[in-house]
């Protein structure tokens, strides 16, 4: 009777291996991320906002978001703010100073599909929801 019920507990947990097994590697290939560049400028009332409500949604929709913030010269708090959510939600921080380093981090991802949002423009904002 032991080894019949050690049987049995060994099937139902190696299934469970193997499920999320399968899961995992289904999750890694052919899913389909959605890069989004936040462009700020001084924005500090709007950015951690913008970024956890980004990451509800895309978690809600079951889509993967990467997400990218860059800074162009702000003089507030929304670095530190960013700086907090960078280890938490793997938000990657960029500071272009100018026009040139911009587009080569668009060339870099022009394969991707890629959502920019300038956070100083309400426009945009909803636009970039309806994409994710």
């Amino acid at each position: 009777m032991m080894v019949g019920l050690l049987w049995i507990f060994g099937c139902y947990g190696a299934s469970i291996a193997l499920v999320h097994w399968c899961y995992r590697r289904h999750r890694d290939t052919g899913r389909n991320v959605t890069h989004v560049l936040l462009l700020t400028h001084n924005n500090q009332n709007q950015v951690e906002w913008y970024i956890r409500s980004l990451l509800f949604f895309s978690r809600l929709k079951g889509r993967e978001v990467r997400v990218t913030l860059a800074d162009e010269g702000s003089t507030d708090d929304t670095l530190a703010i960013a700086e907090r959510f960078r280890l938490e939600y793997h938000l990657d921080i960029r500071r272009f100073s100018d026009l040139e380093s911009l587009d080569d981090w668009i060339r870099e991802h022009e394969e991707k599909q890629v959502v920019i949002v300038r956070l100083g423009q309400q426009d945009g904002l909803v636009t970039a929801y309806k994409a994710i």
